[in-house]
């Protein structure tokens, strides 16, 4: 609470929830419903779709608030606040914890640590100069929920997408229909704005937000963090492939959690505590030490 500032981003997205909330069901739904109308002249069709297409938005809607609320709030995961865990320069040996779980080695041959924090980095950990800790699994800093994606809560930041991607396909392929009849029968000036703004801040939404969670998608089937993706990539063209690919399946298990009919709702995250990762470091140590002499780590 320290950089109120920075909640600014947060309110704006709640903001847009709202808003498209509102328009949707008090300018759609609402008109699908005929409450102005008495209940005799009212059209069983048109109160049909109004039923059905209101329920589906405010389940949806409601998933995403808990997915949204709980990617902000879960911490995503921090080096253990264990005296093992202090790096020390003089003394290289580390516990056989640490070891199993700093299986990258620097160029000179060392094991990641942060500069910052004074402790050993565990694999795919990184330090976030805005929240000012190593984060487990890291996959960015996200400002709209005022939190670091990593570990623990990135399965919520996925549905987090996921959600808001269906909500804003709900808006724009079910609202399409009362904006145009906005424009034949007698309707206010501000409604028909709404509407039309409504459907296309849907719209613009739902393509950003289409584009990046199928990036996330993708990532996820890769085994790929953004942070990877973008530290290898962009040093090796065509870079596609991650040494924690344990296959498609595991891949999703170890974002969406363990259970495959769980994984679109916001429980049930993934086991393990986010310090080691598919193969033992001895496995990997080969293919990470080519690396680390190609100057990639």
């Amino acid at each position: 609470m320290s950089e109120p500032h920075k909640f600014v981003p947060m309110v704006f997205v709640l903001g847009i929830i709202i808003s498209l909330y509102l328009i949707f069901t008090f300018c759609h739904i609402y008109r699908l419903l005929q409450y102005e109308l008495e209940p005799e002249l009212r059209e069983t069709s048109e109160l049909d779709r109004g039923w059905t297409q209101g329920a589906i938005f405010q389940f949806v809607t409601f998933l995403l608030l808990v997915s949204y609320v709980r990617c902000a709030l879960t911490n995503p995961g921090e080096i253990p606040h264990d005296p093992a865990w202090v790096y020390n320069e003089d003394f290289n040996q580390p516990s056989e914890e640490v070891s199993k779980a700093t299986g990258e080695l620097k160029r000179s041959g060392l094991r990641r640590h942060c500069k910052w924090c004074g402790r050993y980095k565990p694999d795919r950990c990184h330090h976030c100069r805005v929240c000012r800790i190593c984060i487990l699994k890291m996959d960015h800093h996200c400002p709209w929920i005022y939190n670091c994606v990593g570990y623990f809560n990135h399965k919520y930041f996925f549905l987090v997408l996921l959600y808001s991607l269906i909500d804003c396909g709900i808006i724009v392929f079910c609202m399409i229909d009362s904006v145009m009849v906005s424009t034949e029968e007698d309707s206010s000036f501000l409604e028909m704005f709404l509407l039309l703004f409504g459907c296309t801040l849907a719209g613009f939404m739902g393509l950003l937000i289409g584009i990046f969670w199928g990036f996330h998608v993708w990532l996820m089937v890769k085994a790929m963090t953004t942070i990877e993706f973008c530290e290898k990539a962009m040093k090796r063209a065509g870079y596609n492939a991650s040494q924690y690919d344990e296959g498609v399946y595991r891949n999703c298990q170890s974002v969406l959690g363990p259970r495959w009919w769980l994984w679109l709702v916001p429980i049930d995250p993934p086991n393990g505590d986010g310090l080691t990762f598919g193969q033992k470091p001895s496995e990997r140590m080969p293919l990470l030490r080519n690396q680390a002499i190609d100057g990639r780590l």
